[in-house]
């Protein structure tokens, strides 16, 4: 049976269906984060250092940030396991590019929480 004919076992219903529901919560997010840093700023849009640190020391926003992080990081890699799997058909090559995607995916994570912590 190929991958195809499996249906929802796959999996390929859950990975559709919270492509959908992370796409909506980083575009909420997106709009709270640029609100946050471009319209509701003390200065009128100016963004600065103290004030980005200042939203940092909250342990909220931080969390916040790194949900964002994490979904945005959750939300391409989804879609491109997806992508990967409609169309690479050879199983050596997917192994490889899947490979790949795992790597950045960690990179991008690690980076992005490092620097919301204030570890990098």
């Amino acid at each position: 049976m190929s991958d195809r004919d499996r249906g929802i076992r796959s999996g390929g219903a859950f990975s559709w269906f919270f492509q959908r529901i992370s796409g909506v919560f980083l575009l909420l997010a997106l709009l709270v984060h640029f609100w946050v840093l471009h319209f509701s700023a003390p200065d009128h849009g100016e963004i600065t250092f103290g004030s980005v640190m200042e939203r940092l020391n909250n342990p909220l926003w931080r969390a916040f940030d790194i949900l964002f992080v994490v979904t945005a990081v959750y939300h391409a890699m989804n879609g491109a396991l997806l992508i990967v799997q409609d169309y690479i058909r050879a199983t050596g090559l997917r192994m490889i590019v899947v490979a790949g995607l795992w790597i950045g995916a960690l990179y991008f994570l690690i980076v992005g929480s490092m620097t919301i912590l204030g570890l990098a």
